[in-house]
């Protein structure tokens, strides 16, 4: 139920009411670290508060999670022209860990990521489109198990701490492309990577 004010309450006491009353909406309409692409130009390194995650899902068996504890990478960005930003991203197969010795095992193997012949993962971004002030669509060449095909990920841009952008990316690869069938169909085809990446800044774009 509304409560009227009283009429004896100054009119420029009244707006500042109506004002004070409305910020927490108009506070709760701003996302939580919001900020934008805009003032990012230049050469960036893969951060040390990066993160690299993965996860199968299955059928009446739990989800396979997992990580990457070695990786690095570096990405330009121009806000201004998407297009001409990039990435490239390389993951050491071999530091594959899901906490479960034998399943490490598993997906160092040949039946899997074969981190003995491959021993990295890399990805190069060949298109880059920016989508809205914070998320963008990348496009590129993922090498995995020596085979190279067409991936696509997302971007969105999650915060700007100490002049450090960071950001949520994700993809789903489909693991039979590259030759990895062990487990199908009680394990699902599509991996699903699940990036944290920090921005360590390097200068402007040459």
């Amino acid at each position: 139920m509304r409560h009227p004010l009283p009429d004896h309450i100054p009119s420029g006491f009244r707006r500042r009411l109506t004002i004070l009353s409305l910020l927490p909406l108009l506070l709760a309409a701003v996302p939580a670290g919001a900020t934008s692409f805009d003032g990012l130009a230049g050469r960036y390194a893969v951060g040390e508060r990066s993160s690299v995650t993965f996860s199968i899902t299955g059928a009446l068996v739990p989800t396979v999670h997992g990580s990457f504890r070695s990786f690095s990478g570096t990405f330009h960005l121009d806000p201004v022209h998407a297009e001409r930003s990039s990435v490239a991203f390389s993951v050491a197969s071999g530091s594959v860990t899901t906490g479960i010795a034998p399943l490490d095992s598993l997906l160092r193997s040949s039946a899997v990521f074969d981190a003995a012949d491959h021993p990295d993962i890399r990805f190069a971004s060949t298109a880059v489109r920016r989508t809205s002030e914070t998320t963008a669509e990348v496009d590129g060449l993922l090498t995995l198990k020596g085979q190279t095909l067409a991936e696509h990920f997302t971007v969105t841009l999650t915060g700007q701490g100490d002049g450090r952008p960071e950001f949520h990316v994700v993809g789903r690869v489909a693991r039979s492309a590259f030759g990895m069938n062990i487990g199908r169909p009680l394990y699902s085809d599509d991996v699903v990577f699940d990036l944290a990446v920090d921005g360590r800044h390097l200068g402007a774009a040459s």
